[in-house]
C-alpha cells in the first residue's frame, strides 16, 4: 500500500465517520439544541444536503484519484471537487437568505 493510497483511504474514512452521520442527522432535523434555535427546520435539511454533497465530491474525489482517474480526465476532478463544494456553499446561503426573509416580520404601515 503506497502513501497516496493510504491518505485516499483514510480520506474517504474520515469524512464517511465525521460528515455523512451529521449530515443525515441534519437531513432529518435531529441536530443539537443550539442548532434549531438558530435555524428553521428547512434551513437544517438544506445543510443536512449540503454536507451530503460535500461527502459525496471528498470521497468520489479520493476513489477517482485511487483509480489513477485523473490522468486521463481531468475534468472529472474539476467537476467533482470545487464545483460541487461551490454548488453545497450557494444552496446552503441561497436558502438561508430565503429563509432569513420570509421570516422577518414586515414593518406596519401607517394608512
Amino acid at each position: 500500500m503506497t502513501t497516496a493510497n493510504a491518505f485516499t483511504w483514510a480520506w474517504s474514512a474520515g469524512w464517511t465517520l465525521l460528515v455523512l452521520p451529521l449530515s443525515i442527522a441534519l437531513l432529518r432535523g435531529r441536530a443539537p439544541a443550539w442548532a434549531r434555535r438558530r435555524a428553521t427546520p428547512r434551513m437544517l435539511r438544506m445543510r443536512g444536503i449540503g454536507g451530503l454533497i460535500l461527502w459525496a465530491s471528498a470521497v468520489t474525489s479520493a476513489v477517482l484519484l485511487s483509480a489513477g482517474v485523473y490522468g486521463d480526465r481531468y475534468y472529472l476532478g474539476v467537476l467533482v471537487g470545487p464545483v460541487a463544494v461551490l454548488a453545497a456553499v450557494v444552496l446552503v446561503a441561497v436558502t438561508d437568505v430565503a429563509e432569513r426573509r420570509r421570516s422577518r416580520v414586515p414593518f406596519p404601515t401607517s394608512q
